[in-house]
């Protein structure tokens, strides 16, 4: 199975989900046989700055994914990742392993109904305020992929 992830670095399962599949900066695809990772890419998204709705999906069923996990997705990509018996998992956060740990185990914590993105790239003439607001959500969603790690291992020493 492959599963892809979207990813604001490219730091393959160290890597913090992006909050927006088609404008993320990077994804992170991991093969998986069983519950045995076999192997960890991380790639660019080569459409991260302009596409049509059914682009990136046409894309990922070109790259053999099987799973989409995002923190949010439009309900065109979504309706197109169906048509294509691709797997969408939205409302996730956190590290990429985490959140693949969950996802083996049947554990994940997503949106089941559709999670729509709240954001959008930036747009030309976008002032400092808002671009710096922007940076500062992108290390939020770092710094909580983090505490989710530490949490998850005071749990397992319990």
């Amino acid at each position: 199975m492959r599963i892809c992830f979207t990813a604001d670095e490219a730091n393959g399962l160290e890597s913090v989900i992006s909050y927006h599949f088609g404008h993320c900066p990077y994804y992170v695809i991991v093969d998986v046989d069983g519950k045995v990772v076999k192997n960890v890419e991380s790639i660019p998204n080569p459409m991260a700055e302009e596409h049509s709705a059914g682009d990136l999906p046409s894309y990922m069923k070109e790259q053999g994914i099987n799973v989409i996990v995002t923190g949010g997705m439009g309900p065109k990509a979504q309706e197109f990742f169906q048509s294509y018996s691709i797997e969408t998992v939205t409302g996730t956060y956190g590290k990429v392993k985490d959140v693949l740990e969950e996802y083996l185990q049947g554990k994940v914590e997503y949106e089941k109904e559709e999670k729509e993105c709240g954001e959008h790239h930036h747009e030309e003439g976008e002032n400092n305020d808002l671009r710096m607001l922007k940076e500062e959500v992108a290390d939020l969603r770092r710094q909580i992929a983090d505490l989710k790690s530490i949490i998850k291992g005071v749990e397992e020493k319990k």
